[in-house]
């Protein structure tokens, strides 16, 4: 993998349109665009970025078409975009892979899609997760008539949104995708068998005060086989194992500061037991979920964010973190302050380091393949 794709290390997605390569090492930052500046439109930003499997060979945007388009890492190209049809919310997208050859879209609204050549897979999570409350759970409840269950099961539904969905990349669990979002506590769904959730998450306990504990899943990490982690607007980090019977967080940690709760917002796998998280306002920490570890769970804080993250992505002991404030950030786990800042122009929405990711490296680029290319995309050098 490392051998053929020279030229860049790192992919970004940018909230107005543009898929961007970057060549990070000690010498010098360079950045491509590979999407025409001239061709975007209010409806070219991209919602999300996915990669298929560990190798990273192909990565995944989808816009606000919406449609999802597969950008080649070898060939430095997108192929034909795949159009998602408009369902009747026209709802955008918060997460896509591709599974079997398919593409798999999940829309804000809970609707998620396998598209196969044959056949369309349809399941809604938000469905999945109104059905568990209220008259609907009870098995013995009585309805004047459908209608009455219909109005009650939309009443249920509002309020209710998807935010995130990420897919297993260890090979033997590649078939499971995690889903959670505002008021939609964590699924875990098999694609190969869709029918049901193989596991679906139930809230924690009121909480001292006897108030039911809100949720609003912002992002999701898959920490091993049976281990998944998740982070909240409400600064909650949590860890669920999906292989027993135990619904509810194995554990469950609270990012709390001055008296108040951060608002979490993108979180990524560091190894079984650690996880690197981000917040609205540009703080970074890395957590561990074992006990006794750091000040409540809390490790290290890293520094030099400054407006929300919005993606993380790790790779060979190095994190990259992009928001708001339009830089990648790249840090090492145990520095504090990030070793490489790369401005890039665009709000930025998603970031993926390729694996084996080594930016003190030099790149070893070909005499008749420069980086380095003047045309209309604009780009970016930064020494």
């Amino acid at each position: 993998m490392v051998g053929e794709e020279k030229d860049f290390n790192v992919f970004v997605s940018s909230e107005n349109g543009i898929v961007k390569g970057v060549s990070v090492n000690k010498k010098c930052n360079i950045s491509k665009n590979f999407d025409k500046l001239t061709s975007l439109t209010k409806t070219s930003g991209y919602t999300c970025l996915g990669v298929i499997d560990k190798d990273q060979h192909e990565i995944l945007v989808a816009n606000r078409v919406p449609e999802v388009k597969e950008f080649s890492i070898k060939d430095k190209c997108f192929k034909t975009p795949f159009a998602v049809e408009e369902n009747e919310a026209k709802s955008s997208l918060v997460g896509v892979t591709k599974y079997n050859g398919s593409y798999v879209t999940v829309a804000q609204n809970g609707r998620v899609d396998i598209w196969k050549k044959d056949e369309r897979v349809t399941f809604n999570a938000i469905d999945v997760e109104a059905n568990s409350h209220g008259k609907l759970a009870k098995k013995d409840q009585e309805w004047k008539n459908e209608e009455e269950k219909e109005k009650h099961a939309e009443s249920l539904k509002i309020g209710r949104k998807l935010c995130r969905m990420r897919r297993s990349l260890d090979p033997e669990t590649s078939d499971l995708i995690a889903l959670g979002g505002q008021e939609v506590d964590l699924q875990v769904w098999n694609l190969a068998k869709p029918q049901e959730p193989v596991f679906r998450a139930k809230n924690v306990r009121s909480d001292s005060l006897e108030m039911r504990v809100p949720v609003w899943i912002s992002d999701i990490a898959f920490l091993d086989q049976s281990n998944v982690a998740i982070c909240s607007k409400y600064g909650h980090i949590r860890k669920y194992d999906i292989s027993g019977s135990q619904r509810r967080p194995v554990r469950d940690l609270v990012w709390e500061e001055k008296g108040e709760n951060m608002v979490c917002t993108a979180m990524c796998t560091i190894n079984e037991n650690q996880v690197i998280v981000g917040t609205s306002t540009g703080k970074l920490g890395l957590w561990d979920f074992r006990k006794n570890e750091g000040y409540r769970g809390l490790i290290r804080k890293y520094k030099g964010c400054v407006g929300a993250v919005r993606d993380i992505s790790f790779s060979n002991g190095y994190f990259g973190v992009v928001g708001l404030d339009r830089f990648l950030r790249i840090y090492t786990i145990k520095d504090d302050k990030p070793k490489f800042n790369v401005y890039l122009k665009s709000k930025l929405s998603g970031v993926t380091l390729l694996p084996g990711f080594e930016p003190d490296q030099e790149p070893e680029t070909e005499k008749d393949e420069g980086v380095i290319i003047e045309d209309e995309n604009e780009d970016d050098i930064e020494v």
